[in-house]
Order: C-alpha cells, then structure tokens, then sequence
C-alpha cells in the first residue's frame, strides 16, 4: 500500500466530504519528529497541544496536519502526520474535523503541499502552530505563499533544555538563505 493509500485509509475517510467544504478557518500544525514505533516526540505533542487549545476555542476550524516520511523525523510506515491526527483524535477531537493530510517532508512542502488543500477548504483564516524556535522560519515562508489570507502564528513551547534550544534556533537561522531561494524559485514558477 502506498503512502497516500495508508494515510487516506487510515484516518481521513471523511477526506472527501471535508475537502469540498468551506472552512472558515483552517489550523494547520506542522510536522516534528516521531520515533521507529510512530510515537510522537516531545516537540510534535507541544505542537498537537497548541493545536488542540486553539481547536477547541474555535471548533469549526478544520486541522491539517503535515509530515510524510523522512530520515530526519519518521521512518515508519505510517504518515507523520497521521501519528498526530491519532492523538488528537484520543484528546476528543472528532475524525470530521482533520483536513486531508500534506505529505511533506520540511517546512517549504509543508506549506506547497498544503496550498491546494486551504483552497479546497475556502479558508480565510489560517492559524499556523509550530514551535517557537521554528517560527521565523515558518513565518518567511507562510507569509509570503499565503497572503491573501488572514494568517495567526501559534506558537508551541519547546520542551527542551536552553542548550538544546539554542542549538535548534542556531541550526534555523543557518537555513533562512535557503528558504529566501526556495521562496524565490516558487515565485518564478508561478508567475
């Protein structure tokens, strides 16, 4: 069974009836690592449990989770973003309120592959949740590929001590020049 197959079959059996509706506002949470047997790292929950506050303030958003497969943060085979929905879902969130998953592997195809998703679902509201070592990142990126839209930035408290902090905020600043490139070539192939 293929990728998309396990992560259409798996959670998102509602995908259809969700991906042609209108959404006021989508919530989309953006993929972190989880371990060989799917079981999400400490960074992944913080970001599930900021998705889940800001879902349960506003419960007719629709949540879209990101992350595919990738030796940096999932190496099963199951969709990363499926682990999420799973939790999610064992905190009371109904199955019909997931969007249909972005396969992504990083943040630039996390947003891309959520482009056409947020168009299906008519949002005019996007709350982008990603930890906040992550942010500035997130921030170049979904500001630019979603300007039309009325976009908040939630962000999730890393669990992590002020070494491993640092590190993680060094290795995102180390990055930015690559994600301004992959900005522009995006740009150069819509235009």
């Amino acid at each position: 069974m293929s990728s998309n197959q396990v992560a259409n079959s798996t959670i998102n059996s509602t995908a259809s009836s969700v991906t042609n509706s209108t959404a006021h506002s989508v919530i989309i949470v953006l993929g972190a690592p989880n371990d060989d047997q799917g079981n999400l790292s400490d960074i992944a929950l913080s970001r599930c449990q900021t998705a889940l506050k800001a879902y349960r303030e506003s419960p007719q958003s629709k949540l879209l989770l990101t992350g595919g497969f990738g030796a940096h943060f999932n190496q099963t085979n199951t969709p990363h973003a499926v682990y999420g929905q799973r939790y999610l879902i064992s905190q009371g969130v109904p199955e019909t309120a997931f969007a249909d998953i972005a396969l992504s592997r990083f943040t630039f195809e996390d947003a891309t592959l959520a482009i056409e998703i947020i168009k299906k679902l008519k949002c005019h509201k996007l709350y982008v949740v990603t930890s906040e070592f992550h942010m500035p990142r997130a921030k170049l990126i979904f500001s630019q590929l979603f300007a039309s839209l009325d976009l908040s930035y939630l962000e999730a408290t890393t669990p992590v001590n002020a070494d491993k902090l640092q590190l993680l905020m060094q290795h995102e600043l180390s990055v930015m020049d690559r994600e301004k490139a992959n900005l522009a070539r995006f740009s150069a192939l819509s235009d």
